[in-house]
């Protein structure tokens, strides 16, 4: 059982680390708490309901990536990151209020909250696997035209890129594997698992293919670092994982400023 649940945090940690390399590049880590509620709201009254939870969280978080994707591209005028707060404000609501209306067992959705590994079975892994795998995929194909869009959509748009549907394909590709990972760190503490890794990444890395390198391993660190100090503490896993990925962030702002002046 321990063997699985260290496989969970390795292929959570290392799809978060990449995953969170482009919502950082692309300035919208904050899509990750939007996403994250909308499969919690749906988690929760799928339980409400006595319907799976995995999968209506799944279809949640589906919809809610396809909703963002066509409102900024096709009608609104708000960008994605302030539609992503509406979102994040209209599911918060719906989760809470669900938690609220909830008179049975609460620990399924508390695990949504906080996390815990207790709660990752072996299909949970295989999906966590697959997803890591189109993931990978994904960033192995379009990679060049992806950081095409990370350094300005707007300039990838007019050099002939889709740059439209390539967002969209990464928001549904982001919304399932944020939902995957719920259960090991929990919607509140998700934004720091994605925002964290990649943003060590970023203070070190000196190319691209080194940014997402070391924003794959920190993931992995953050999380297998996490699960042996919940394990060997008896502590929340969710919280353990954001304190280590945080201590990992504040070295690599260290290493940056060694790497930028050595006489330092």
């Amino acid at each position: 059982m321990i063997l699985w649940w260290q496989a969970s945090a390795l292929i959570g940690g290392a799809s978060a680390g990449l995953l969170g390399v482009y919502l950082v590049g692309l300035r919208m880590p904050f899509l990750s708490v939007g996403m994250a509620h909308a499969a919690m709201a749906g988690a929760v009254f799928a339980h409400l309901l006595g319907w799976p939870m995995g999968p209506v969280a799944m279809l949640a978080a589906l919809g809610a990536a396809l909703g963002m994707g066509w409102l900024t591209s096709r009608c609104a005028r708000s960008d994605l990151n302030t539609i992503t707060s509406i979102l994040l404000s209209f599911t918060m609501g719906l989760a809470f209020l669900g938690i609220g209306l909830n008179r049975g067992e609460m620990s399924p959705l508390l695990s949504l909250m906080w996390g815990s590994l207790l709660f990752v079975r072996p299909k949970d892994l295989l999906i966590m696997g697959a997803l890591a795998v189109v993931l990978g995929l994904f960033v192995a194909v379009f990679h060049r035209r992806l950081d095409a869009v990370l350094f300005s959509r707007n300039l990838a748009r007019v050099c002939g890129i889709p740059e439209s549907v390539l967002l969209s394909l990464f928001l549904l590709l982001a919304a399932a594997i944020i939902t995957t990972n719920l259960q090991i760190v929990g919607g509140l503490m998700m934004y720091s698992l994605l925002t964290n890794p990649a943003a060590a990444a970023y203070e070190v890395g000196t190319t691209m293919g080194r940014v997402r390198a070391v924003g794959l391993l920190t993931g992995v660190l953050s999380t297998l670092g996490g699960f042996w100090l919940s394990y060997g503490f008896n502590l929340p896993t969710g919280a353990c994982i954001v304190l280590i990925s945080t201590a990992l962030y504040g070295l690599a702002i260290l290493i940056g400023r060694q790497l930028a002046d050595p006489q330092r």
